[in-house]
């Protein structure tokens, strides 16, 4: 893993959201509580960190704009640390998922069902969220893997012990997700 402050930043995106009440079941909106009752104050800390923070999320603002949808939910509690899920959706029907999972495992994917329009800035974007985390991933050789209708490209980094990889997901030509993992 590279070192600087992008380490930092990998570390506070990796952790759990300390915030609100355990337990949350169902995916809820990301709204402020006080604009939504139904809201959870950790879905919305959450929201707002990944809005923040995350490059890729960064990314999907500047190209799509504000967010029109937001849905989270808490997953599960571990060691006194909470993860979960958080979905974002975009102009266009793009969606941006953020997974977190014990312990300090963070997987980010941004996907465009019809495919992306400039699919070389969507993957100069991967690109650059991998650099500003921090890991140092080979793009050179990739694993394929084929599901349905998908194939994937999958890039790692080759550090022992550090399971960080990219992928490019696409449906024939058409470029139709990325995607980041980590896991500390």
């Amino acid at each position: 893993m590279k070192a600087g402050p992008a380490t930092a930043l990998a570390a506070l995106l990796l952790a759990a959201v300390p915030a609100g009440p355990a337990g949350a079941q169902s995916a809820v909106p990301c709204d402020a509580p006080d604009a939504d009752p139904d809201a959870d104050p950790w879905v919305v800390d959450f929201a707002d960190r990944v809005l923040r923070y995350n490059g890729l999320a960064g990314f999907a603002v500047a190209r799509w704009g504000d967010a029109v949808g937001c849905v989270g939910q808490e997953t599960m509690e571990f060691d006194g640390a909470r993860y979960g899920t958080l979905e974002l959706t975009f102009a266009g029907g793009v969606t941006l998922l953020v997974e977190t999972q014990p312990i300090e495992t963070s997987i980010v994917t941004l996907r465009a069902s019809s495919g992306f329009d400039d699919p070389a800035a969507v993957e100069a974007a991967l690109r650059a969220y991998a650099d500003d985390v921090g890991v140092d991933i080979d793009w050179s050789r990739p694993e394929r893997s084929d599901e349905q209708a998908e194939a994937t490209e999958t890039f790692w980094d080759p550090e022992p012990g550090l399971n960080a990889s990219a992928a490019t997901v696409r449906v024939g030509e058409r470029l139709v997700a990325v995607r980041f993992s980590m896991a500390l």
